[in-house]
C-alpha cells in the first residue's frame, strides 16, 4: 500500500492544502496529430483552383526529431546535480498542496510540504520514505521502486532505462511518457520539458488504478548548495525522544 501511495508521489497527504483545482491534467490535444504530422510529409494536393503546390512538406524547423529530444533531455538530467523549487501537487480529486522541493543528484531528494501538512518526502540516496510528523511515523520503500528513480539515478540514459511509451512536442513543451519495463512499478509518468533548454516543468504520475497526481514545479534553482542534514531519514523512535527532551 505504502509502495503504491509514493509511487502516485502523495496522491493523499493528510491534511488539507491551500489550493483546490479541477481538471488538473492537461493531456496534449494534439498528440496523436502531432506523432502523425512529424513523421509523414504532407502530399502535394490540389488547392481550390486545381493548382498543386510545388512543394507541400513540412518546414524543416516543424518537424520534431525525437533522438535529438531524447538526448536533449538526457544531457539537461545528467547536468542537474542539485535543484532546488517550489512544488505545487495536484491530486486527483483536484485538492493542491504546495511545498519546497529539494533535489541533490544521485538519489537524494525532499519534498517538504507548507503547513499544515505533517508530511515530508525524504529519499536519501537506496530508500524514500514519508515522515507523518503528526503520527509520528516514517515509511519507508526502495526508491528504485518508485518514479523517483528515472530522475535521481546517477547516469541518465531514458531509452535504455525505460519504455518510452510516447513522445510528444505541444507548444514548445515536449511530452514524454514512460513505463518500467520490468514491471517493479505500476502505472506510468509523463514528464514536460520546455525547450530549448529542456527544463524540467512538470509531471504526471498514473497509477495502477487509473488516477493522476500533478507535480508542477515553479521559481527553480539549480546549482544551489543544499545541507546534506536534508537527506537524512528520521528514526521515528528517535523524533519522539527528541521531542520529549531525551538524547
Amino acid at each position: 500500500m505504502f509502495t503504491t501511495l509514493l509511487s502516485a508521489l502523495l496522491i493523499q497527504v493528510s491534511e488539507p492544502g491551500p489550493a483546490t483545482l479541477h481538471d488538473p491534467a492537461p493531456v496534449p490535444v494534439l498528440a496523436a496529430a502531432l506523432v502523425q504530422e512529424t513523421t509523414t510529409p504532407v502530399a502535394n494536393q490540389p488547392d481550390e483552383t486545381g493548382i498543386e503546390p510545388a512543394a507541400a512538406t513540412l518546414a524543416p524547423e516543424a518537424v520534431f526529431n525525437e533522438q535529438a529530444a531524447i538526448a536533449g533531455i538526457n544531457a539537461y538530467l545528467n547536468s542537474m546535480q542539485t535543484l532546488r523549487a517550489r512544488f505545487l501537487q495536484i491530486s486527483p480529486s483536484g485538492a493542491g498542496f504546495e511545498g519546497l522541493l529539494s533535489i541533490s543528484r544521485p538519489g537524494r531528494l525532499r519534498f517538504e510540504y507548507d503547513d499544515p501538512s505533517p508530511i515530508t518526502v525524504i529519499a536519501d540516496g537506496t530508500t524514500v520514505a514519508m515522515e507523518d510528523s503528526k503520527l509520528e511515523t516514517v515509511d519507508r520503500a526502495p526508491l528504485r521502486s518508485t518514479p523517483l528513480w528515472w530522475l535521481l539515478k546517477d547516469e541518465i540514459d531514458i531509452a535504455a532505462d525505460a519504455e518510452i511509451t510516447q513522445i510528444v512536442r505541444e507548444f514548445g513543451l515536449i511530452y514524454l511518457t514512460v513505463r518500467d519495463p520490468n514491471g517493479e512499478m505500476d502505472g506510468q509518468i509523463q514528464f514536460v520539458f520546455e525547450e530549448p533548454s529542456y527544463e524540467l516543468r512538470e509531471w504526471f504520475v498514473t497509477d495502477a488504478l487509473g488516477e493522476m497526481t500533478r507535480i508542477i514545479l515553479q521559481d527553480h534553482e539549480t546549482d544551489v548548495r543544499l545541507s546534506p542534514r536534508l537527506f537524512i531519514i528520521p528514526d521515528p523512535e528517535d523524533e519522539r525522544d527528541s521531542r520529549r527532551g531525551r538524547r
